[in-house]
């Protein structure tokens, strides 16, 4: 049994330092379950319950592999049957009328999840194997009501409530189980449970009884059994942290960053090139004839601001 404990420890930590590896995307899951006492608890005829369960699940690793596991945590909480005492008279004077009690069993357990998959997030039915170890609660608690609570308003409250029985213990054990997934977002679970539980105490409500001829409740016949427990669980998980890419196509042109050599040492024969010379016919230039004028731009000088707004300017034909 403790190597048992120890292997579910192991696993636990290996997977967290696998999970926060990976890129978390998540699954939160909410189902229903029916809770079943088995071993001692059931020989004692402690009552059944119907209850809701919340779990935390992480990205498979490997997410491409037909073979995965996840981690999580797992939250199940479960009521039990419960029991009534009415027309009870109460020991104080000062309250008017009798009063109910009414008694009730609970149970919650707050766990550490390993699941195997087999299948990945493509696939229509995916079979798993849950693996967990947590701590398991049992409760009896009672409640006292008065039956006339307007005729007392002295009291500041018509109603306590206190535990009579509180047993928490270690548990562990494992399930299995199919998940069919809807679509993207939404996958269907269904499976079932079994943890083994360490002795504890434990109150059936048939052990709970009126003392005869009084108005006082007997809750003292309780038993210390083993705790284990079966649950059979029907839900759905919501697959979180989902990234949906649209591909699309880019029509520009990959350009090409040009590379620039700061040195570079060739050694290459030089080449020369020789250009063939064409012989071109001279011509001389024509002497002017007689009679033709040599003409010749005027000499600019600069301009003189000397006088009063005189400006004098020149040209030497």
């Amino acid at each position: 049994m403790r190597s048992i404990k120890n292997t579910l420890f192991v696993l636990c930590a290996a997977a967290s330092l696998n999970a926060n590896a990976q890129e978390s995307k998540g699954y939160l899951g909410i189902g229903f379950h029916t809770a079943c006492p088995q071993s001692e608890l059931k020989d004692i005829k402690y009552d059944d319950g119907y209850g809701i369960n919340l779990s935390y699940l992480s990205s498979r690793y490997p997410s491409k592999s037909m073979l995965n596991f996840q981690v999580g945590m797992q939250m199940d909480f479960a009521k039990m049957q419960s029991k009534k005492f009415e027309n009870l008279e109460l020991s104080d004077p000062n309250i008017i009328g009798t009063a109910t009690i009414t008694a009730t069993n609970s149970m919650y357990a707050t766990m550490g999840v390993v699941r195997l998959n087999w299948g990945t997030d493509d696939d229509k039915f995916v079979p798993y194997v849950n693996f967990l170890i947590g701590n398991r609660q049992y409760n009896t608690r009672q409640r006292l009501q008065l039956d006339k609570v307007s005729q007392n308003p002295d009291y500041q409250s018509d109603t306590t409530t206190r535990h009579i029985v509180y047993t928490s213990r270690l548990h562990y054990g494992a399930g299995i189980g199919c998940s069919y997934r809807l679509n993207k977002s939404f996958s269907l679970e269904s499976g079932i449970t079994y943890t083994f539980g360490d002795k504890g105490a434990a109150l059936p409500l048939r052990n709970i009884k009126q003392v005869e001829g009084t108005s006082q409740v007997d809750f003292s016949d309780y038993k210390i059994v083993k705790t284990d427990m079966l649950l059979i669980n029907v839900g759905f998980r919501i697959h979180l942290f989902q990234q949906y890419q649209t591909p699309h196509e880019s029509t520009s042109s990959p350009t090409t960053a040009p590379t620039t050599t700061r040195y570079k040492d060739v050694n290459t024969p030089r080449t020369s090139t020789t250009t063939p010379r064409t012989n071109t016919p001279r011509t001389t230039p024509s002497t002017p004839t007689s009679g033709s004028t040599k003409s010749s731009s005027p000499k600019k000088t600069p301009i003189s601001t000397k006088g009063a707004g005189a400006v004098k300017g020149g040209g030497k034909g």
